[in-house]
């Protein structure tokens, strides 16, 4: 069972901005010399990295500092059998990535006065069973409500009424509020208030609201028109794994195991304007941008406030690292199981600090 994957909170920041090293790392030798400029940080990332691709790395990658992109290239494969090789256009699942577009929605329905994130499941499903009555919104965003994670493959079909009759008869982990663990699930319920407060799809609402204010127009499902040859073939165990788009979707998008949590294709450059959008005040009202930065961007123990949210399935993985303080953002899309944009992230991190500091 493929599992979309995010993080969004303190303990994936320290992780990814405080942590160990990652082992790949030792096969590559650092100039000794720490980075003095943001172009010899580009360059150092981008040595890194093709080092990787000619053991198989594949993957595209975009850093900027003080708004500017330094680095912004395509390494290997889009499809290895055809040897077409990736370029900084070619699009890839962003797996949970998804869920801050879902969070930014649901702020936004709040701005408009559609719904408030302490509100209840039962204002929402009038039929949802004691034990889930009173769980808010809020608490299903930030993976409190005790949903259990998924309710089968993420393409494997299923349509939304059926998500939540599986939802509300799903036996709770947790009593909310309690605990906190992660769940696909709730999300893709989150995506079903969306529709039905909104009065429209899921996506289009997204699509509408929250990127095409961004200027962003290549990132969803459906709706952005995306074309087996713009994507990626993903790889896993050197075994071809395909393109989301060869996988089973339902006429209007992806499973509900998928949808509103995870799954929609983008490029690297859309997801970087639509990062730069939100957090910058242009896609959401003054009020409501302060609200959604306030649920995205953590401290973490360099001192340094930051944002890092992750998504994979196995095969493709997504990673967006955003140190605010610093004006500093690194992103990597890879499609290949072998070579995991977290972990060559984590290997990158070190250097990035060591820019970073202070001379």
């Amino acid at each position: 069972m493929w599992k979309q994957r995010a993080l969004l909170g303190a303990i994936a920041l320290e992780f990814f901005l405080s942590g160990s090293p990652a082992a790949v790392q030792e096969t590559f030798e650092w100039p000794s010399k720490r980075p003095e400029s943001s172009e010899q940080l580009a360059k150092d990332v981008d040595g890194y990295l093709a080092s990787l691709e000619v053991k198989g790395f594949c993957g595209v990658v975009l850093l900027s500092h003080q708004g500017k992109v330094i680095l912004h290239k395509a390494y290997g494969y889009a499809d290895r059998e055809s040897g077409k090789r990736l370029t900084t256009s070619s699009g890839m699942c962003i797996g949970s990535i998804v869920k801050p577009m879902t969070r930014a929605a649901l702020v936004k329905l709040e701005s408009a006065g559609k719904l408030k994130l302490g509100d209840k499941l039962a204002s929402f499903f009038p039929n949802a069973p004691p034990d889930k009555a009173d769980i808010t919104l809020q608490q299903v965003i930030d993976h409190k409500a005790g949903f259990p994670d998924m309710f089968g493959d993420d393409y494997e079909p299923m349509g939304r009424d059926e998500i939540v009759s599986k939802i509300m008869d799903a036996k709770l982990l947790f009593k909310p509020g309690e605990k906190s663990e992660y769940s696909n699930s709730g999300y893709s319920l989150l995506g079903v208030v969306i529709e039905g407060t909104s009065g429209i799809p899921y996506e289009r609402y997204v699509y509408d609201e929250i990127l095409q204010p961004a200027g962003v127009t290549r990132i969803g499902y459906k709706i952005p028109g995306w074309k087996p040859e713009e994507l990626a073939v993903g790889y896993t165990n050197g075994e071809r794994w395909g393109t989301p788009l060869d996988h089973p979707w339902m006429e209007d998008g992806p499973s509900w195991n998928l949808r509103a949590n995870g799954g929609m294709v983008s490029t690297v450059e859309e997801l970087y304007k639509w990062f730069d959008a939100v957090l910058g005040g242009r896609v959401l009202s003054p009020e409501a941008t302060q609200k959604y930065r306030e649920m995205m961007i953590r401290p973490t123990r360099t001192g340094r406030r930051a944002i890092a949210v992750a998504g994979g399935n196995g095969v493709s993985n997504s990673l967006y690292v955003n140190i605010v303080d610093a004006n500093l953002v690194f992103i990597i899309f890879t499609s290949i199981s072998e070579f995991v944009g977290e972990e060559a992230f984590k290997a990158i991190r070190p250097r990035v600090e060591a820019f970073l500091q202070p001379e």
